[in-house]
């Protein structure tokens, strides 16, 4: 028995997308490094190791029944655009998991489960990926899954490695749930979702990067359609600034605040830009400096003045800029009251878009905080969690659905603990499309 797939069609107004593990605040273009789009032209039943140097693994994880589902790529599942739902054949083919050919064959991502002989175990590998001479590696791409309860079966996970697909670390493996078209209850179908990943630094400027996809099922003879399904894969990153910074310091004088970085081996750096930041709009350029040091060896020393002085505390980032146009962000310093043994928060910025809220802190202290979301009526949107905040800079992203074009409040209460005092501060922001 091949469980059924519900071909009822209807779309609701939510995108979730899965929160990055690392985060990076500087809003750079990325470059498209590798994509695919499973669009291969078949209709069903085209094995996913025919495709474009996929490769298909058996027995990965437990050892497959004498019948298991299969890993196909055709448009039996088709490819559909966030958050829509999941539909037959049209034209946009996916990678997905399904029956084999003697339990009734590809019926997009519905599996067989009717017992032992449907036990699987198999995850299907990309080709390599190189990403020489690029940084900042985001994975994006579309999917569709639903399974057990804590991922711990009948369920598909994304696996990644950094040395060819010889090792598959559990550190970078991630179970993959999506919601579904009406009550998940292993018979609706799911909605589509996009899955946006950030990779460490292993994932940079190397020539050996593989993702792949695993599916497990225990043919305990109860399935849950539907299995995975996954679409427009897109590996992004940025080329490496041709600049180190050494340090980056601001010291606040009589009439002004002194800023001073050291860099070295710079090429084809063109300029730094200083911003400031008082409130929580966010930075401002206040100051240009050219690049000096694309022909020397050794430390290059800079100097800009802040000549306008503020009573309460200021915070700055140096932007790195090259003559394509791309840049980096530095860390970002404080200027201002000793906050050696204070409990004060700064919400330095805030900011939303694309089912995202950002916001960059600093602290005197390391301390718990609560988050939540507001608009300007005051009516709570979501609560956001509690998160450890630490000692400075930090910085935060937060998943919502998404909302409409609008103000809305960030909110950050720490509670009184101790010696601690309460803190409650808030941050205005516009959410934009």
């Amino acid at each position: 028995m091949i469980n059924s797939i519900f071909t009822t069609r209807f779309r609701i107004k939510i995108v979730i997308t899965i929160a990055t593990i690392f985060f990076s605040f500087s809003a750079i273009s990325q470059v498209t490094i590798w994509a695919e789009n499973f669009n291969n032209g078949c209709a069903s039943n085209c094995i996913a190791n025919t495709w474009n140097g996929w490769t298909i693994q058996n027995n990965v994880g437990g050892v497959s029944g004498g019948s298991p589902n299969d890993w196909f790529v055709s448009c039996a599942e088709e490819g559909i655009a966030p958050p829509g739902c999941g539909s037959s054949c049209i034209g946009d083919a996916s990678l997905h998991i399904g029956a084999d050919a003697g339990a009734g064959g590809d019926q997009g991502a519905s599996y067989n489960e009717t017992g032992a002989a449907n036990a699987t175990f198999k995850q299907v590998v990309s080709p390599t990926i190189s990403t020489v001479n690029r940084q900042t590696i985001t994975l994006k791409f579309d999917f569709i899954a639903y399974g057990s309860s804590g991922c711990s079966d009948d369920r598909a996970q994304l696996w990644l490695s950094t040395n060819n697909g010889a090792t598959w670390p559990l550190g970078y493996t991630f179970c993959l749930t999506s919601v579904c078209c009406g009550a998940c209850n292993g018979y609706s179908q799911g909605q589509w979702t996009t899955y946006t990943l950030a990779l460490p630094a292993a994932f940079e400027n190397n020539p050996n990067v593989r993702i792949a996809f695993h599916w497990r099922n225990n043919g305990n003879g109860s399935g849950t359609d539907p299995s995975v399904a996954i679409d427009d894969i897109k590996v992004t990153g940025l080329f490496p600034l041709a600049a180190n910074l050494v340090k980056f310091d601001a010291v606040k004088e009589a009439a002004k605040v002194k800023l001073s970085w050291t860099t070295n081996s710079e090429t084809q750096v063109k300029h730094y830009e200083v911003e400031r930041s008082t409130s929580t709009a966010g930075f401002a350029k206040i100051a240009t400096v050219a690049a000096k040091g694309n022909q020397q060896s050794g430390n290059i020393n800079y100097t800009a003045n802040d000549v306008q002085l503020f009573s309460s505390a200021v915070f700055y980032r140096l932007k790195t800029v090259d003559n394509n146009g791309g840049f980096k962000y530095s860390n970002i310093i404080r200027v201002g009251n000793n906050t050696a043994n204070s409990d004060d928060i700064t919400l330095i910025a805030v900011n939303g878009g694309l089912g995202t809220v950002k916001a960059s802190l600093w602290s005197g202290q390391s301390q718990d905080a609560n988050f939540s979301l507001y608009d300007m009526e005051g009516k709570l949107i979501k609560e956001l969690g509690k998160k450890p905040i630490m000692k400075g800079e930090n910085q935060f992203s937060f998943n919502v659905p998404r909302l409409p074009v609008a103000n809305y409040m960030l909110k950050v209460e720490v509670p009184k603990s101790g010696n601690k005092k309460p803190v409650s501060l808030s941050g205005k922001f516009y959410y934009s499309k």
